[in-house]
């Protein structure tokens, strides 16, 4: 089997795990980490399931997960093991489990499954991106006024900043959607779903395999390793179809610094 192989088996085993947790969710405990940031055994298991089989097929490789301790190695896996935990909590299917491949800090390989609808999103680095075995084609808006944008927010972003940027948006004619798992909306956009999807502090789990995808599938996307504290920093996750893009940087200005990722061979 190959690596990627392997990384499906993984995410596929931490989703389907998710799902069990959710139909059952009323028996979970459930902690708060900080403001409007939960997690859950389900998380913490989920998580560690992961781990644990990745560690048997690769026993050498690092690993960074939001639930549990940091492995650091040359080549690390990044988890999520429930990104939109808030809407798994509340008994809403919207969200999935995450799984990215970094090496020599860059991000070779993204997998992203998500368990109510049965679809494993894929992308490695300069292969294209795919669903459930077939290629990403995505047919994406030309301009906000005939564009669906994604909305994240943290609790780290202020109440203006976001009603600017929204405001913004919809002066232009966009429609606007917040469905709370920012990993699912860059897999959203990278079917043509969305058109556009911007957060200014998101973690490195929510979005690394996410932008992958994204980037794998034609879209513009956000380097999120361009940072070199990216694990411990949350940085901008951003990500658009290529024709929206200029309409893009007139709008929020603080898009047009960011570093972006570009077609390269692995190394």
């Amino acid at each position: 089997m190959t690596t990627s192989d392997i990384a499906k088996q993984a995410v596929r085993l931490g989703g389907q795990k998710a799902l069990e947790y959710f139909k059952a969710r009323d028996q979970l405990t459930i902690d708060l980490k900080g403001p409007q940031d939960y997690v859950s055994e389900a998380d913490r298991t989920v998580e560690a399931t992961m781990i644990d089989f990745l560690q048997g097929h690769f026993p050498n490789d690092g690993f960074l997960g939001e639930e549990s301790t940091e492995i650091k190695q040359t080549r690390q896996w990044v988890i999520d093991p429930i990104d939109g935990t808030t809407n798994f909590i509340r008994g809403l299917p919207y969200f999935c489990t995450t799984l990215a491949l970094v090496e020599h800090e860059t991000v070779i390989g993204g997998w992203i499954f998500d368990p109510t609808r049965d679809e494993l999103y894929e992308a490695s680095l300069g292969d294209g991106a795919y669903c459930n075995g077939e290629r990403l084609k995505p047919n994406w808006r030309k301009c906000f006024s005939t564009g669906l944008v994604g909305i994240c927010h943290s609790s780290r972003l202020t109440a203006q900043e976001l009603a600017g940027r929204i405001t913004g948006a919809l002066e232009r004619g966009a429609i606007l959607r917040q469905p709370g798992a920012a990993a699912l909306m860059l897999c959203d956009l990278a079917v043509g779903r969305l058109d556009v999807l911007f957060d200014q502090h998101l973690k490195p789990w929510d979005s690394i395999a996410g932008l992958l995808i994204a980037h794998e599938a034609g879209a513009i996307a956000s380097d999120y390793l361009a940072h070199s504290d990216w694990r411990n920093t949350p940085q901008v996750t951003f990500a658009s179809g290529p024709e929206i893009y200029s309409e893009v940087l007139e709008l929020w200005p603080e898009a047009r610094n960011l570093s972006l990722l570009k077609n390269r061979a692995c190394s």
